[in-house]
C-alpha cells in the first residue's frame, strides 16, 4: 500500500485504465467482429428505404405549394388587385383576397402567412408578415419559377419562435392588356418547418434514426435536436464535404463521443439536404447473445481489477472522510471553524484539494464580511429611495403651486369675465388629474401637454410679460419619461427667474437626442442665481444625500432635487439634472434620461 502512495491518482487510474482497455478490446473484437458488418449492412438498407420515402414526401409537398402559388398568382382577382390603383377598389378587394388565401391554405396548417407584394408599392398579408417577406424578396430569382429561401427564425411575442422557409415567385401579368407578360409583383408563402418535420419523424418513430435538415445556406433544423448537435455546424459541414471516416464502405461520424452511421440525401426542390444519423451503439443494443458473453467476461475482469481498485479507493476515501467531517463541523454553525485549516494526507491531488479548500474557506470568510457591508449600503439606499418617493408624492399636490394658482384666479376674478376663470380652472384640473392618475412613466408628448396647460395659467396671470418658445424635436415626442419632471423646473424658472424681473421675459423649453440619450432643457433670461447658491444646488444634484445636511438651502432647490433624485433612482447615477446660471442673465436646467421609446 505504501508503494502505491508514491503515485498520483492519475497515474494509478492510467495503469488500471490500460489494463481495462486491453481486456475490453480483446473481448469486443472476439464477439463483435463477426456480426458487425451484417448489422451495418441491414441498417443501411433500412435507412435508405425510410429516407427515400421522406424525400418523396418532401418533393410532393413542394409540388403542392408550387401549384397553390401558381393558382394564387394568376387568379384574376389577385391580378386585378396587384395592378389596381383606386383606393376604394383596393379596400373592397382586400376582403376577397383574404377569403381566397384562406381557402387556398385550409388544409395546410403549417403555412404561417401568404404575402402579395406589387411592384408599385402595394402589399397584402394574410397574417401580418409582409415585412418578413419584403426582407427576403431579394433572395429570389428573377424568373417566374418558385424558389425557396434558407431557414429563417420568425420572432413572435409568444415563447414559440417558428423556424420557416419562404417559398417565393415573381408574378407576371396574365391579362390581354399592354402589360401582358410584364413583371407586376411577387408572391411569398411562409411555411413553418416544425409541423412538416413531425410528419418526417413519423417514418422513424419506432427506429433510432435521427434526421436533420440542412438548407442551402448551411442552416440546420430538427424538431428537438435529438443528438444535441445544432450548435456544432462543423459536423454537418464535414458530412456534406465527405470529411468522415469510411468503415466498411460507410460514412462514420463521431458525435458527442459516439460513432454514427451517416447518409446524405439531396432535396433539389427546396435546395436542401436530409442527413440521417444512426448511433452504432443502438445497432447492437438487441444483440442479446453477444451481451451474455460480454457480461461473462466482465465478471472475470472485474474480479481481477477489484483488488487494485480497493487499494486506490482506500487511499482516496480516508482523506475525503476527514474533509467531510470538517465540512460538517462548519455546517453545524460554528463560524470560528471557518478560520481553521484542514490538513489532509494522501495523493498529490489530495494535497491540492486541501490547499484549495482552505483558500476557499478564507474567501468565504471575507465574502461574509463584504455581504454585511453591502447589505448595510443597500438598506441605506432603500431609505433614500423611499424619501425621494415620499417627496414626489408631496410634490404632486404642491401647496406653493396651489397658493399661486388660486391667487391668480382671485385677482382675475375681480378684473376679467367668467371665460378667463373657466380657462384657468380647466387647465388646473387637467394638471391635477394628470399628476395623481395613471402610470409613473408617460410619453414626453403627454408631459408637454401638461406643461402647456401650466404655462397657459401663468400667461393669463402675467399677461404679455412672458414669451414661451417650444423647441421639441419630433423624434423625442414618443420617448418615455417620468411623470411630472418638467413642471417643478418650469415653475422654478417662472417664479424665481422671470417674475422678479418686472420686465418682459422669455422662456425656452425643448428636447433633443444626443449619443443615445434624451436631453430636455428649460431656459430663461430671468434674474439668474448667485454663485454661492448655484454651487450648493450643483452639489445637491451630484450628491443627493447633501439635501439632508444641516445648513443646506432648501428654499428654491427642493423641487429640482426631488426630480433629480427620482431620475437617478430610476435610471442610474449617470442620469439626472444639471444647472448653469449667471446673475441678471438667466438660468438653464438640463434633464438627461435614457432613450426609451
Amino acid at each position: 500500500m505504501n508503494f502505491f502512495k508514491k503515485f498520483s491518482i492519475t497515474t494509478q487510474l492510467v495503469i488500471n485504465g490500460l489494463l481495462t482497455i486491453l481486456i475490453f478490446v480483446s473481448m469486443i473484437l472476439l464477439t463483435y467482429s463477426q456480426i458487425n458488418n451484417i448489422i451495418i449492412k441491414k441498417n443501411r438498407n433500412y435507412t435508405i428505404e425510410i429516407t427515400s420515402n421522406i424525400k418523396q414526401n418532401m418533393t410532393t409537398y413542394y409540388g403542392e405549394i408550387k401549384s397553390m402559388m401558381n393558382n394564387l398568382a394568376y387568379d384574376p382577382m389577385i391580378q386585378n388587385y396587384i395592378m389596381e390603383s383606386d383606393p376604394y377598389e383596393l379596400y373592397l378587394a382586400n376582403k376577397d383576397l383574404t377569403t381566397i388565401c384562406n381557402n387556398a391554405i385550409t388544409v395546410k396548417q403549417e403555412i404561417i402567412d401568404v404575402v402579395l407584394l406589387s411592384d408599385n408599392g402595394k402589399y397584402f398579408s394574410l397574417r401580418g408578415r409582409s415585412e418578413v417577406a419584403k426582407s427576403l424578396r431579394d433572395t429570389s430569382y428573377t424568373d417566374g419559377k418558385v424558389h425557396v429561401t434558407s431557414l429563417q427564425t420568425l420572432h413572435t411575442p409568444s415563447s414559440y419562435d417558428p423556424i420557416f422557409i419562404q417559398f417565393g415567385m415573381n408574378i407576371y401579368s396574365a391579362s390581354s392588356s399592354k402589360n401582358y407578360r410584364q413583371k407586376i409583383g411577387y408572391i411569398a408563402v411562409l411555411v413553418d418547418m416544425k409541423p412538416i418535420f413531425k410528419e418526417i419523424n413519423k417514418f422513424s418513430s419506432n427506429t433510432e434514426i435521427k434526421y436533420y435538415l440542412v438548407d442551402k445556406a448551411g442552416g440546420i433544423y430538427s424538431e428537438n435536436d435529438p443528438l444535441n448537435i445544432n450548435d456544432k455546424p462543423y459536423i454537418f459541414k464535414d458530412v456534406i464535404n465527405n470529411k468522415n471516416n469510411i468503415v466498411n464502405g460507410n460514412k462514420v461520424t463521431d458525435i458527442n463521443g459516439s460513432k454514427n452511421l451517416v447518409l446524405v440525401y439531396d432535396i433539389p426542390e427546396i435546395e436542401s439536404k436530409i442527413i440521417s444519423f444512426v448511433p452504432e451503439k443502438e445497432l447492437f443494443s438487441e444483440v442479446s447473445e453477444v451481451r451474455k458473453k460480454v457480461i461473462f467476461f466482465l465478471v472475470i475482469a472485474n474480479t481481477l481489477l477489484a483488488v487494485l481498485f480497493l487499494l486506490i479507493i482506500r487511499n482516496i476515501t480516508q482523506p475525503v472522510k476527514k474533509l467531510v467531517n470538517f465540512m460538517n463541523s462548519v455546517k453545524s454553525g460554528n463560524i470560528r471553524n471557518m478560520k481553521n485549516k484542514v490538513q489532509l494526507e494522501g495523493y498529490s491531488e489530495i494535497h491540492v484539494l486541501s490547499h484549495e479548500f482552505n483558500e476557499m474557506m478564507g474567501e468565504i470568510s471575507n465574502l461574509t464580511h463584504r455581504l454585511l457591508e453591502t447589505s448595510s449600503k443597500l438598506y441605506e439606499a432603500e431609505i433614500v429611495k423611499e424619501k425621494a418617493e415620499l417627496a414626489f408624492l408631496r410634490s404632486q399636490i404642491n401647496p406653493h403651486f396651489l397658493y399661486n394658482t388660486f391667487e391668480v384666479i382671485k385677482g382675475i376674478a375681480s378684473e376679467e369675465n367668467n371665460e378667463t376663470i373657466y380657462e384657468m380652472t380647466r387647465a388646473l384640473a387637467m394638471i391635477f388629474r394628470y399628476s395623481v392618475n395613471g402610470s409613473n412613466e408617460v410619453l414626453l408628448e403627454e408631459e408637454i401637454k401638461i406643461i402647456q396647460a401650466y404655462v397657459h395659467i401663468n400667461k393669463i396671470r402675467f399677461s404679455e410679460r412672458i414669451d414661451i418658445f417650444y423647441e421639441f424635436t419630433k423624434e423625442t415626442l414618443n420617448v418615455t419619461v417620468l411623470k411630472m419632471i418638467l413642471q417643478p423646473i418650469v415653475e422654478n424658472a417662472i417664479f424665481h427667474g422671470l417674475e422678479p424681473k418686472m420686465v418682459k421675459g422669455r422662456l425656452w423649453i425643448g428636447s433633443r437626442i444626443s449619443e443615445g440619450k434624451v436631453i430636455i432643457w428649460v431656459k430663461d433670461d430671468g434674474m439668474g442665481i448667485d454663485a454661492e447658491q448655484l454651487q450648493k444646488m450643483q452639489l445637491q444634484f451630484k450628491n443627493p444625500s447633501a439635501l439632508e445636511q444641516p445648513g443646506t438651502s432648501k428654499k428654491s432647490g427642493i423641487g429640482l432635487c426631488n426630480v433629480n433624485n427620482r431620475i437617478k433612482l430610476t435610471y442610474g447615477n449617470e442620469y439626472g439634472l444639471s444647472i448653469s446660471s449667471m446673475p441678471d442673465t438667466g438660468t438653464e436646467v438640463n434633464i438627461t434620461i435614457p432613450l426609451r421609446r
